[in-house]
């Protein structure tokens, strides 16, 4: 009896060995999820990975081999140790957005340096007006969580291959940024600058090609990456995606990211047009969404019209009506922080519609006309 007492007294002390090293093995990495969930960088996991490390080691050696175990065969009940090593491995492998911009020195991520100083000396803001304090960075923005979020799965270098797509190059430094962030995509850019110079009114334009600036321009342009064009107008949409993009050798559209004039109709066409284009799963991200004159229509009518897509039940007893009916069937959600949002595409294939359904619709710019209900489903009510 005192021998089974023992065995007893030992398996449970094991068990609980072997319980708690799950415990924190599950915790662990739990933490690493939410830790790039929330657009944490490569400096900080090792952190989160050397525990790990340590409760593995603590688990081998105080418990037996859980594929040894009778509950071996239940995948969904128990976390392995090569589970742990494959989640582990395939989170390391993501790029760091902050790291990797700061490098080209793109404005994506100037906002956490630019911050620090302004808070220290109010001298330093460039817009130390401002009530909020993230925007007395002016340009200075922190794209960089937002961009770990959602395009770290596709910054690995096992990623499936994908199309790309930046709208406004300008200078070039957030294109390069974006080709080291993902090294499996496919990349495209738009930029109106570098077209024939000349008046504006014959379609030319007047003030200068910033594009030319940046050293990989004309690598761009001689491998077709740079497509010089108005983003803003069909015809030259059209054409740049049926003759370059639309291939049938081409991986599928998966990103697109309007970085262009920061005018609501611009922005507004980028949503219109290649929403629709992009793959089922993928994401179009529209940046600089903030109250300035010439982007502020897209954040207060553009923006909420989409939002009330997004809940569309169609209920008759409210006369219930889509706002975007080009977009809502192919919506899945929308994700903003501070001047930037993401909106993802559901299950439904990719729709290559005519030019006047790709274009915006004359309600864009008028939010009351969708956004509330009619008198009548008031009185209803």
């Amino acid at each position: 009896m005192i021998i089974m007492r023992r065995r007893s007294l030992g398996s449970i002390s094991e068990c609980y060995s072997w319980k708690n090293a799950l415990i924190v093995s599950a915790l662990i990495l739990g933490g690493i999820g939410l830790f790039f969930q929330r657009g944490g960088n490569n400096q900080d996991l090792g952190f989160l990975l050397q525990a790990q490390g340590s409760s593995r080691m603590t688990s081998t050696t105080t418990t037996p081999s859980i594929r040894s175990t009778s509950h071996a065969n239940d995948q969904n009940s128990l976390l392995t140790t090569d589970t742990a090593d494959q989640l582990s491995a395939a989170n390391a492998e993501r790029r760091d957005f902050y790291e990797v911009a700061s490098s080209t020195g793109t404005d994506k991520v100037w906002g956490p340096r630019r911050l620090k100083e302004c808070l220290q000396d109010n001298s330093k803001c460039v817009r130390p007006d401002m009530i909020a304090p993230k925007c007395r960075t002016g340009a200075g923005h922190f794209y960089h969580t937002l961009y770990n979020r959602w395009l770290g799965e596709y910054s690995t270098d096992n990623a499936e291959p994908f199309q790309f797509l930046e709208v406004g190059f300008y200078n070039g430094r957030g294109f390069d940024a974006y080709k080291k962030f993902l090294p499996r995509a496919e990349t495209h850019s738009m930029e109106i600058a570098c077209i024939e110079p000349g008046p504006r009114a014959e379609g030319k334009w007047p003030w200068g090609n910033f594009a030319s600036k940046n050293p990989n321009y004309q690598h761009y342009l001689d491998t077709k990456q740079l497509h010089c064009g108005d983003a803003s107008d069909y015809d030259f949409l059209h054409n740049i995606w049926t003759t370059q993009m639309k291939r049938p050798d081409a991986p599928p559209l998966k990103v697109v990211i309007d970085d262009g004039a920061h005018l609501a109709q611009h922005m507004a066409t980028s949503l219109f047009f290649w929403f629709p284009r992009i793959e089922p799963g993928g994401v179009l991200i529209v940046e600089d969404i903030q109250p300035i004159a010439e982007a502020n229509n897209f954040r207060t009518h553009v923006l909420p019209q989409v939002m009330k897509d997004l809940h569309f039940c169609g209920d008759p007893r409210f006369q219930d009506e889509m706002c975007f009916p080009t977009i809502q069937p192919l919506l899945h959600s929308v994700h903003c922080e501070m001047h930037i949002c993401v909106f993802e595409r559901n299950d439904q294939p990719a729709v290559e519609y005519s030019k006047e359904l790709s274009m915006p619709p004359k309600n864009t710019f008028d939010a009351a006309s969708c956004l509330f209900y009619k008198p009548e489903a008031k009185a209803s009510l």
